[in-house]
């Protein structure tokens, strides 16, 4: 009996470690036929592609670029190529871009 309290503490920890991870995902549709990418840049290879009104799951978004999931080969997407169908813009403005503001410090 005393194994059991000594197993539920780390699980506990790892559940909340992973929670926020499965909570920055977001719905995404694509608004073209569009190339998925084995990275962030047209520079590199075309691993699948995503019809005009496919569902994706959008993991991560850089200033142009989103790490989406979906049925096929996950990668990368432009992010002008998708957006999210609970905005009413056609933008993707899920994840704020990776560089802070103007006039911010980004070490606080």
């Amino acid at each position: 009996m005393r194994i059991l309290p000594r197993l539920i503490g780390p699980l506990l920890a790892a559940g909340l470690v992973l929670m926020p991870a499965i909570a920055s995902a977001a719905p995404g549709l694509a608004n073209v036929n569009a190339n998925v990418r084995s990275g962030p840049g047209t520079g590199y290879r075309i691993v699948d592609t995503l019809k005009k009104g496919e569902y994706v799951i959008v993991k991560d978004c850089g200033a142009n670029w989103c790490l989406i999931s979906h049925i096929g080969n996950d990668g990368y997407v432009s992010r002008a190529l998708i957006h999210n169908p609970y905005y009413g813009s056609k933008g993707y403005y899920q994840f704020a871009p990776k560089h802070p503001q103007p006039g911010r410090d980004s070490n606080r």
